[in-house]
């Protein structure tokens, strides 16, 4: 027993490196693209992981100070040891720390797997601290239990923003930096905010939803110097939920760096089934395309079916992009051997550093400062300006299972700070024209529908929304469920002489009204324009339009559900022509209906047009509620016909 003792500290600081035989299968199924969320599982000794660790003291992210008593249960196992990250002995910042064994030779357990261990928290560093204990068995099973507390004593320990320029950003100014030692600045849109709730342009990936702001810790929390992302299933959330921060709002303002320049974020979190703690940034570039660098990207959970990760993974996606070939340009990626390099400790063993360097020709990923990984920068990433995302996913698109249980059905994710340099730092404001080019430069009346109270659906006068073959900028927004103008602009900006629309509902009649609309899939002009639409149905009347002949596209918009509606037009002679459509999926896409009639199965679409009119004026009325969930209009647009 004395040699398995002995042995035992080596055995179990090594059960989170790159030692548990790691084996990458041949062929990875892939997920929408994720070619990192492989199927094979990993380690070949899964099988023997189980979770057999229950904590009875303390509470799982509780706090705690001086002296603290550990009190566990391992059904089954007869050895453990515990540990926990501590401070150089010198107490000199710049050094990597070092793991404490808090069980000196290990525990024995009883018969009935009861253990329990003391250490004093006054001499571990102050703030979040995770203790893991190991335990295992005489068969080969063995478990791992993190157990994340908060130390309001200690000693203050590599905190905040250090005052060393990165070594990926030499040269580069600060752009922006937040120590997190503020009062929280977070809302649903992100607008009015420094940051965002949700993926811009939708998206959001977690399991567990990211949730919108619902109070103190709930899901943020600021505590100290450091940003708490609260993931947890309870009565006020019984399908889970978790959190994301963006630094741009919905309208795709606020902080954006463009190459060459350095992110960088400093933060901890846990390993258990179901984890998923990512910093990223977001380049966008026409057609969908997009380049998204996974700086971290770690999975969490041990045991057969889980990821049974060594480290973590770092990806660089070029999605919708086709390489010199013609095929579907490939991801770079790697997983850096990190129990080898700086601290040789895991991602949730403590904070670390995780940085990225975007430059004109290579992008190069750093782990505390130390460089992993370098490839060719994407032609969107050396060219697009990039926004940064930090978040806490719980399962989701990975498929991976989730089971936080033995938890409490929680689990934290602690930032330290976060920091963006630039050679040309562009503002805390700054505003990238995204989206397609227009197809249609002048000849066009575009009329925007959108709730008064929802800014994300007014289309900014510089994004390009519609038909991609007729697509416009200078949309004019039509706020509320009725109104007037006589201050119309066509697709150049010019304003239109004497053309006149009036919009309304039916009075008294709170169904039929602006609303807000579900995105399905659309990006930005698009996804503005698609935001907002009159319900059920509604009266729209051109007047004095100056073209002599012109073509009238009317897109359609829902809720959450599919539906299907009619629309009329009526021209300035009293003749009246229908157009039906049903809207469904179409990936973000404008679709044209052509259905003249209700049983026309050629009805799948959320467009219609009305082709080749002459009157200066006509009257647009629709009914969205034909079939399935509610349906209206988002748009109108009257794109001048040139005669032949």
């Amino acid at each position: 027993m004395a040699i398995l003792n002995q042995l035992s500290t080596v055995v179990f600081v090594l059960m989170f490196s790159c030692n548990l035989a790691w084996s990458q299968p041949e062929a990875e199924e892939t997920i929408s693209g994720f070619h990192e969320f492989n199927r094979g599982q990993g380690s070949g000794d899964a099988e023997n992981w189980i979770q057999a660790i229950r904590v009875t003291h303390p509470e799982p992210r509780s706090d705690v100070s001086g002296m603290v008593t550990v009190t566990f249960h391992a059904r089954g196992m007869d050895q453990a040891t515990a540990y926990c990250w501590k401070q150089d002995a010198s107490g000199e910042s710049e050094g990597w720390g070092r793991d404490e064994n808090l069980t000196s030779n290990g525990i024995s357990l009883d018969r009935r797997g009861n253990g329990s261990f003391r250490f004093n928290a006054d001499e571990f560093p102050h703030g979040p601290m995770m203790v893991r204990i190991y335990a295992r068995n005489s068969d080969g099973q063995k478990d791992i239990y993190e157990l994340q507390l908060f130390n309001s004593s200690g000693v203050v320990w590599k905190h905040g923003i250090p005052d060393e320029v990165p070594a990926g950003a030499k040269g580069l100014k600060v752009a922006f930096e937040d120590d997190f030692d503020e009062p929280l600045s977070v809302s649903n849109d992100g607008r009015g905010a420094r940051y965002h709730a949700h993926k811009p342009g939708g998206g959001d990936f977690s399991g567990w939803q990211f949730s919108d702001v619902l109070g103190d810790g709930k899901p943020f929390e600021q505590r100290g110097s450091f940003l708490k992302i609260a993931a947890r299933k309870d009565r006020e959330s019984p399908e889970g939920r978790s959190g994301l921060i963006a630094s741009i709002d919905a309208d795709y303002r606020g902080i954006w760096a463009k190459a060459p320049c350095y992110f960088e974020c400093r933060f901890t979190a846990q390993s258990a089934i179901g984890t998923w703690p990512a910093f990223w940034t977001l380049a966008f570039g026409d057609d969908n395309q997009s380049d998204e660098l996974d700086i971290i990207e770690a999975y969490g959970g041990r045991g057969k079916g889980n990821p049974n990760h060594p480290g973590y993974s770092i990806v660089s996606h070029f999605w919708n992009q086709k390489d010199a070939n013609g095929n579907k340009k490939k991801a770079f990626s790697t997983r850096p051997d990190i129990m080898s390099t700086g601290s040789q400790s895991y991602w949730s063993t403590t904070f670390h550093t995780y940085g990225v360097s975007i430059g004109l020709d290579e992008t190069i990923y750093y782990f505390d400062d130390i460089e992993v990984f370098r490839h060719p920068s994407g032609e969107i990433s050396a060219t697009q300006p990039h926004c940064f995302l930090v978040n806490l996913a719980i399962g989701g698109l990975s498929g991976w299972p989730i089971d936080l249980r033995r938890y409490g059905n929680g689990s934290d994710m602690w930032i330290d700070y976060v920091r963006v340099f630039a050679e040309e730092p562009l503002g805390p404001d700054y505003l990238p024209n995204l989206g397609p080019e227009p197809e249609l430069l002048s000849g066009g009346i575009a009329l925007n529908f959108c709730p008064s109270d929802n800014a994300a659906a007014r289309l900014r006068s510089d994004l390009t929304a519609g038909v991609e073959a007729v697509s416009q900028r200078n949309w004019n927004n039509l706020a509320g469920p009725h109104g007037e103008s006589s201050t119309l602009v066509d697709a150049s900006g010019a304003t239109v002489d004497r053309a006149k629309v009036k919009w309304a509902v039916p009075k008294n009649d709170q169904a039929w009204r602006s609303r807000t609309a579900s995105p399905w899939g659309f990006k930005h002009g698009d996804l503005a324009l698609q935001s907002g639409y009159i319900q059920l149905g509604g009266e729209v009347t051109v007047t004095d339009i100056p073209y002599e002949q012109y073509d009238v596209y009317v897109y359609a918009g829902a809720g959450d559900q599919s539906g299907a509606g009619k629309i009329e037009l009526t021209n300035g002679d009293g003749e009246v022509e229908e157009r039906f459509y049903r809207i469904g999926w179409t990936d973000g896409r404008f679709k044209i209906s052509s259905a003249a009639t209700e049983s026309d199965p050629q009805r799948e679409g959320n467009v219609v047009v009305f082709r080749q009119l002459k009157s200066r004026k006509f009257t647009i009325d629709w009914q969205g509620d034909l079939e399935g969930g509610w349906t209206g209009v988002t748009g109108v647009q009257i794109v001048r016909v040139d005669s032949e």
